[in-house]
C-alpha cells in the first residue's frame, strides 16, 4: 500500500490550488469584458445639457442592463444660484415619482409636473443593477420655450 506523508499531501494541495488560481487568472485575462461589465447609462431624455422648447412630461433613462427600482433613485430639482458665490445648487425637488413599469427594467423614469416652469433643472440619479452594481451620476437640462426657432 502506498503511503503519502503529511508534507507530500500539503505539497499536492498547494500545487492544485496554484493550478486553480492560474486557471482563474487565465479566464479573467481571456474574457475581461463580461466579468468586469457594469451597468452604464445608455441615454436619457432630455439628454444631458439639452435645451428643450417643450416641457418634458418625464425624465427617462435607458441602461444597458435592468436596474432594481426599489433600491434606486432619480430626483429632479429646479436649479438655484447661490446669491453670494453664484454656484449652482439644487433648489426645490420637482419630480413626482417613478413612471409606471416593472420592478426591474432597462428603461425607467420619473414624472414631471404638468406645468413645468422655464428654467434649468438638475437630475441626480443612483441605480442598483440586478447584478448588485451601483452606478450614479447627474446632469442638467434647460427648458426654454423662447429658444424655439
Amino acid at each position: 500500500m502506498l503511503q503519502i506523508g503529511h508534507r507530500q499531501c500539503l505539497g499536492l494541495l498547494a500545487a492544485r490550488l496554484l493550478v486553480c488560481w492560474l486557471w482563474l487568472l487565465g479566464l479573467l485575462v481571456t474574457f475581461p469584458a463580461p466579468i468586469a461589465a457594469h451597468t452604464t447609462l445608455v441615454r436619457s431624455a432630455p439628454a444631458a445639457g439639452a435645451v428643450v422648447t417643450q416641457p418634458p412630461q418625464a425624465v427617462r433613462f435607458w441602461f444597458n442592463e435592468p436596474i432594481e427600482r426599489h433600491f434606486s433613485r432619480i430626483e429632479v430639482f429646479r436649479v438655484m444660484l447661490d446669491s453670494t458665490t453664484g454656484a449652482v445648487k439644487p433648489g426645490p425637488r420637482i419630480d413626482q415619482g417613478w413612471l409606471p413599469g416593472p420592478r426591474t427594467a432597462r428603461e425607467v423614469g420619473v414624472r414631471l409636473p404638468d406645468t413645468l416652469e422655464p428654467g434649468r433643472y438638475l437630475v441626480q440619479w443612483a441605480v442598483l443593477a440586478i447584478d448588485a452594481h451601483r452606478t450614479q451620476g447627474s446632469f442638467m437640462f434647460t427648458y426654454d420655450p423662447s429658444s424655439a426657432t
